[in-house]
């Protein structure tokens, strides 16, 4: 099949990749659509091609290095890093900003193309570009991830376990997962052992699975991703979760300065200011959702009965006794903030976690 982009090209002089000529992709699952405008801003070629490595190296190797702009998605990664490979300029727009066209009456795959190459034209900060992590790391945070998987798995099975042998009059004992299934089986009348055993043996089944996990987790760690032994030196932040940070957030320069962490993650006030109305909102839960649990989860082991003393701890607790219905929940979101922006200066820094930093008098 002739490439009707190649056919255009020919016709269309460039002077460079920020000045020449443009394309807009909107990826598909199994078909992406793009649109080609020149340094006019004329369309010149529009069409799809095969989501997949293949198709991808066939419509853009032939191609002298432009300007490409796509959404940040589930493809974006890998086919943002071939295109870059290719010599192309890649954008992966945020997906939050582009309202003009999530929420368009006119919304075609085609039409977005186009509306994605003509931002990249004339403003691509319009797009707010997103700094994709390598796939490499991908991979690794899937290992992760995985895990997660499993364990929202076998949470599902424990409160399955718990609800089903309750019209029978049975009340399962509180235990811990590592030895749910153990104690059920104890407990357990012979006629709800057949039902539930089954199930039993996929909890037992799951939480091995987990632990490979974590060891898998560790390894990884400290093998390739040494920076997250000083993140782990901050009481509260586990391996897992240093790892996940490091991985999230792809490289430790993509930030300018460590307080923008904490608004990447969704951890800062929503804004609705309009003229004397300016109302307090919850948080704005952007980004990541996966870490920032974790970090929450952090916050909470810090504030809680078994956590060690810190400067933070004490920040902590004096904010969440303050009073009212939602002040330690605000207290615990104010700690994973801090947390987020204290980890991005120890891996930048690399230097040790100090409980007690000095306060100037």
């Amino acid at each position: 099949m002739k490439n009707p982009m190649q056919h255009h090209i020919a016709e269309v002089p460039l002077r460079s990749s920020k000045v020449g000529m443009t394309i807009g992709i909107d990826l598909g699952d199994v078909w992406s659509h793009y649109c080609t405008l020149n340094e006019d801003g004329e369309v010149v070629g529009q069409g799809r091609f095969r989501t997949s490595p293949s198709g991808v190296e066939k419509w853009f190797t032939d191609l002298p290095p432009v300007r490409i702009a796509m959404e940040a998605g589930t493809y974006s990664i890998w086919i943002s890093e071939q295109l870059e490979e290719l010599g192309h300029e890649v954008i992966a727009a945020n997906v939050r900003e582009l309202r003009a066209i999530s929420h368009s009456d006119r919304k075609r795959d085609q039409v977005d193309a186009e509306k994605l190459a003509r931002y990249a034209r004339l403003d691509p900060k319009i797009l707010r570009q997103i700094a994709h992590r390598t796939v490499a790391q991908q991979e690794a945070l899937t290992l992760i991830r995985a895990r997660n998987l499993i364990v929202r798995l076998r949470t599902a099975a424990v409160n399955a376990v718990r609800g089903l042998a309750k019209p029978c009059g049975y009340r399962l004992p509180a235990s811990s997962t590592l030895c749910f299934a153990k104690r059920c089986v104890a407990v357990l009348p012979p006629g709800l052992t057949q039902a539930l055993g089954p199930v039993l043996e996929q909890i037992a089944e799951m939480t091995v699975k987990i632990k490979h996990y974590d060891r898998a987790i560790k390894r990884l760690a400290e093998a390739e991703y040494p920076e997250t032994q000083a993140l782990i030196q901050v009481y509260g932040v586990g391996q897992l979760t240093a790892l996940t940070y490091v991985l999230t957030l792809g490289s430790e320069e993509r930030f300018q300065r460590s307080r923008d962490v904490g608004c990447y993650l969704g951890l800062r006030p929503r804004r609705s200011q309009s003229g004397d109305r300016d109302p307090q909102l919850g948080i704005t839960k952007a980004s990541n959702i996966y870490l920032r649990t974790l970090l929450v989860e952090c916050a909470n082991h810090v504030l809680g009965p078994h956590g060690r003393d810190s400067t933070l701890r004490q920040w902590g607790l004096h904010l969440a006794s303050r009073g009212g219905k939602q002040s330690r929940n605000r207290a615990i979101v104010a700690v994973a903030r801090k947390l987020a922006v204290l980890l991005h200066r120890i891996w930048i820094t690399q230097e040790p976690y100090i409980p007690f930093y000095a306060v100037p008098v």
